[in-house]
């Protein structure tokens, strides 16, 4: 429950919103918003991430994803399905599922949000500052410095609410 989530990182709560202390915004507002393409995706709940306009494999959970704080502002992307983060593999630009990682002290899975206006943020790696990034608005994933592709459509995501304190991340990119 978001509940659970508020206890834990604590919030600021306002009519009509929430804000969470990593930055995202959870709204209703959120799935009002015009424009949004498809959304983060492990490949039939393995480790293996696209875009997907919306999967129904094992009930959803492969698109599911929760914020788990990690301090200072950065937070580990969680999985539904099997409890495995996002990980940039060894801090490169490939990007995959693991259990957890302590390679270069975790920076590999720790994320912020980064806001760019309109609902709409940049999630970016701890480790080199770099993107989560859809190469060419692609469904293929990656990391990037920074992207101006698409008025740097390939880089914005938001968290659009599911159940409790599971979202699912849409890139902006309408396809």
């Amino acid at each position: 429950m978001l509940t659970g989530i508020y206890q834990r990182i604590g919030c600021i709560r306002a009519t009509g919103f929430t804000i969470l202390a990593a930055a995202l915004l959870w709204a209703p507002a959120a799935l009002a918003q015009a424009g949004g393409g498809k959304y983060l995706d492990a490949k039939y709940c393995s480790d293996q991430l696209n875009l997907n306009p919306g999967s129904t494999y094992a009930d959803g959970a492969c698109q599911l994803w929760r914020m788990v704080p990690a301090g200072g502002g950065w937070f580990r992307i969680q999985l539904k399905y099997n409890g495995k983060y996002l990980d940039a593999d060894h801090c490169s630009d490939a990007l995959n599922m693991n259990p957890g990682s302590d390679y270069a002290g975790g920076a590999c899975q720790l994320w912020r949000m980064i806001p760019v206006g309109g609902g709409w943020s940049r999630l970016q790696l701890k480790y080199n500052g770099k993107y989560l990034d859809a190469k060419y608005c692609s469904d293929e994933l990656n990391m990037n410095p920074g992207s101006d592709y698409e008025g740097g459509a390939c880089q914005l995501w938001r968290a659009v609410p599911y159940a409790g304190e599971w979202a699912r991340l849409q890139i902006k990119h309408p396809y």
